[in-house]
């Protein structure tokens, strides 16, 4: 037995070790850990998002921001008033891109009372959209939408869902 355990621990690779180079891995730090940081997002001079979390790290190759834990971004319109907050599990800002992702239990809740729940979101910067091509559930105040993919501006005012799913049962009166 004893001489079994032996080669078994021989043919193991030590951790932390490439299996094409046998050096140890560098391990990707970042240039800035902030807890509980708030960053504001600026276009058109005028504030328009403001990103919170329990903690997020800068990283300089490639270019980005992670947020972990009780990740939070509101939006603002651009009289600078307040239309929508999205949470999620973790989010990364792709500075290059201008790309904001979100994963896991996305919601967003658009201050007129209109919800989104998926576990993907991405929100574009300079296009001002969030969209996903993974499944939502889009309530609004009459309905409960479902379905695969879906863009929309942060407000929820002006949106679109890819691939609707489900029977609505409504009845429309003839005018």
């Amino acid at each position: 037995m004893l001489v079994f355990m032996s080669i078994f621990l021989l043919a193991c690779d030590p951790v932390g070790e490439s299996l094409t180079d046998g050096k140890a891995s560098e391990e990707r730090l970042p240039t800035q850990e902030s807890w509980n940081p708030v960053i504001r997002i600026n276009s058109v001079g005028k504030e328009n998002v403001q990103a919170r979390a329990a903690y997020s790290a800068h990283y300089e190759d490639p270019r980005e921001i992670l947020f972990i834990g009780k990740v939070r971004l509101d939006f603002f319109d651009l009289d600078g008033a307040h239309s929508s907050i999205m949470t999620a599990d973790t989010g990364r800002i792709d500075e290059a891109s201008h790309l904001f992702t979100a994963r896991g239990n996305v919601f967003v809740e658009s201050d007129s009372g209109m919800t989104l729940a998926t576990s993907i979101l991405y929100w574009h910067e300079n296009k001002q959209l969030i969209y996903t091509d993974q499944q939502i559930v889009l309530t609004t105040l009459t309905d409960t939408l479902f379905g695969v993919g879906f863009e929309s501006d942060a407000n929820l005012e002006n949106w679109t869902i890819t691939q609707p799913t489900g029977v609505s049962y409504r009845e429309f009166e003839n005018e």
